[in-house]
């Protein structure tokens, strides 16, 4: 029987799933598997008991960043929460991109992960442009439907420069000149004048939640940006344009 949870959802980006409570002593032995004190493979093992990656007999998984904040103890009792950031053909199987985040039972995060999963059966929805984010395919979906917003054309009347928008190792370039994007590209030759930077998880949400909060998120510091400073805050206006045409992109691809 699984530790896990027993729905099955089909992996698409945005799916989540949470496990149940566990004390860890308990888990392990349940599961028949004996760690030395004080390792650090407690946290990923309890993890991975708790969080298979559902209906996908094939799937292997092909990386795994782990990060701990305050390591989970033999006594803790623990759930797992998860959401798929990425799904994306490469070739005749898929990759499946997810964080997973181990909480004890205080809700304070303790430990938490991004993991790539190949997947070789049919568990996962086909892949979908509009919710790769920051791939080019999704940048050209962008500028296509800000080419027909004036707010976007008249908030950069006068700019002349290049946004960047980066999510994990993917980043896009959208060169701007007068209100208008004339290129999409992963690279532009003097790189970009500022670029916006947020984690898988944070752009799911952005794109995916149930109301825009980017200038919340924004105010509180949530994102980080490269290049120049001054520029990223000035256009923080256009920026979330940006973000709002890439959400109705979204949420239409995943009605």
């Amino acid at each position: 029987m699984s530790v896990g949870t027993t729905s099955r959802p089909t992996l698409r980006v945005g799916e989540r799933t949470q496990s149940r409570h566990a004390r860890v002593n308990a888990l392990l032995a349940e599961s028949g598997i004996a760690l030395p004190a004080g390792t650090s493979l407690l946290g990923p093992t309890v993890a991975e008991l708790l969080t298979p990656l559902p209906g996908t007999a094939s799937a292997v998984r092909e990386c795994l960043s782990w990060r701990t904040h305050d390591p989970v103890d033999p006594d803790d009792s623990v759930r797992t929460e998860s959401v798929i950031t990425r799904v994306v053909a490469e070739g005749d199987t898929t990759l499946v991109t997810r964080r997973v985040i181990l909480r004890d039972n205080a809700n304070t995060l303790r430990e938490d992960a991004v993991e790539t999963w190949r997947v070789r059966d049919g568990g996962t929805a086909p892949a979908v442009p509009a919710t790769d984010f920051c791939a080019e395919r999704w940048g050209v979906l962008v500028r296509d439907s800000l080419a027909a917003d004036p707010d976007f054309a008249s908030s950069l009347a006068t700019w002349d420069g290049t946004i960047g928008l980066r999510c994990d190792d993917r980043e896009i370039h959208l060169r701007v000149y007068r209100g208008r994007i004339i290129d999409v590209t992963r690279r532009t030759p003097g790189g970009a004048t500022f670029t916006f930077i947020a984690p898988g998880h944070t752009w799911v949400d952005l794109m995916l939640g149930e109301r825009n909060d980017f200038m919340r998120r924004a105010i509180t510091g949530e994102f980080s940006s490269a290049g120049d400073g001054y520029e990223y805050l000035r256009l923080t206006k256009p920026l979330n344009i940006v973000i709002a045409h890439a959400r109705a992109i979204a949420q239409e691809a995943q009605s």
